[in-house]
């Protein structure tokens, strides 16, 4: 399976860029990672489960998106598209085509932030298959 994370415009230089760099690199190790940067964000046509993070969208804990993953792996899933919004959140295509809509929080952050924090979440969703200790519950 690959890991194809959409985001709306590009990520800024500086700290932000240095996070999702370094999360990419480390998510790299266990699948392949593509990255979509689009200044108008659509729905991709490939084949495969689309993710929408939103503040509507359902939370997940860790756990749950580790095993929302390995469903998805297990049923070789050729993708896993990931998609997070501007600063005028997600285009209604994307909202309404998307298999899973999720949350990290119901509270409102900055678009470039979300970003590092997805990763995060998703090397950690990783590690849990793998039973390495980086989680901790």
């Amino acid at each position: 399976m690959k890991l194809v994370f959409c985001f709306a415009r590009k990520t800024q230089r500086g700290p932000v860029k240095d996070l999702v760099d370094a999360y990419l690199g480390r998510i790299g190790k266990y699948l392949p990672v593509e990255v979509v940067e689009a200044r108008e964000l659509r729905l991709q046509a490939r084949p495969g489960v689309h993710l929408v993070l939103d503040v509507t969208g359902v939370p997940m804990t860790s756990e749950d998106l580790a095993s929302l993953m390995s469903r998805h792996l297990n049923a070789s899933t050729r993708h896993m598209f990931f998609y997070t919004g501007g600063p005028d959140g997600l285009p209604a295509e994307v909202l309404e085509g998307a298999n899973v809509v999720l949350s990290l929080s119901r509270m409102t952050f900055n678009h470039q932030l979300v970003r590092p924090m997805l990763l995060e979440q998703v090397y950690r969703g990783l590690t849990i298959l793998r039973g390495e200790p980086y989680h901790r519950p």
